[in-house]
């Protein structure tokens, strides 16, 4: 029911996202540095779009008042909201990663693990911040700055830099992913605290 009244047109958006990256970036022959740069430079916002709105339908009061009303507890639904936008990401960089290979781009498991600890940690402050605010179109701006800050800071980030790929430097896609998912966690446990006061 969440995945087909909630989750479609994000699934939509981060499928035309991923669909245009082969056109704004060329994805033929590419040595591991080059191939990083559309992983890291584009295809990992979607994992924006896939984990910011994971708590927007309970901010319309009705539904929020229907679903507070039900046995099964909102934070399991976040919980499964959750999972299965997770594995929808994965699946979706995995098959973008085939393609690349399909394309005789150097890819590996590595490119793969990076893409997916951008995306999480994209995802996860945008979570995060939705749980806070309670505004999902205000939280896509903390993700979508700090995404224009490296831009900006660059390396200076150190292990928080997003693009530390295409300098075939992969030590701080482990900082994106734990961090991605300490975010998530956090963002969750945030509205079970706010539904617990």
């Amino acid at each position: 029911m969440n995945l087909r009244h909630n989750a479609l047109g994000h699934i939509g958006l981060a499928i035309l996202i991923t669909m245009v990256t082969p056109v704004l970036f060329g994805i033929s022959n590419l040595d591991a540095g080059a191939a990083a740069v559309p992983l890291e430079m584009f295809l990992a916002l979607i994992g924006i779009v896939l984990l910011t709105p994971m708590f927007q339908p309970e901010q319309n009061r009705d539904i929020h008042d229907l679903t507070a009303s039900k046995y099964v507890s909102e934070i399991v639904v976040y919980m499964i909201r959750t999972v299965y936008s997770l594995v929808i990401l994965l699946l979706i960089i995995s098959v973008f990663i085939w393609f690349m290979q399909v394309c005789d781009c150097e890819v590996s498991i590595l490119l793969l693990f990076g893409t997916l600890a951008d995306a999480l940690f994209l995802g996860g402050l945008g979570m995060l911040g939705a749980a806070i605010i309670n505004h999902t179109a205000v939280a896509y701006m903390l993700p979508l700055i700090y995404y224009t800050l490296n831009y900006g800071a660059g390396s200076k980030l150190g292990n928080f830099y997003l693009f530390a790929m295409t300098m075939e430097q992969y030590e701080p896609k482990f900082w994106l992913f734990f961090s991605g998912l300490i975010l998530i966690s956090a963002a969750i446990i945030t509205k079970y605290l706010q539904k617990r006061l």
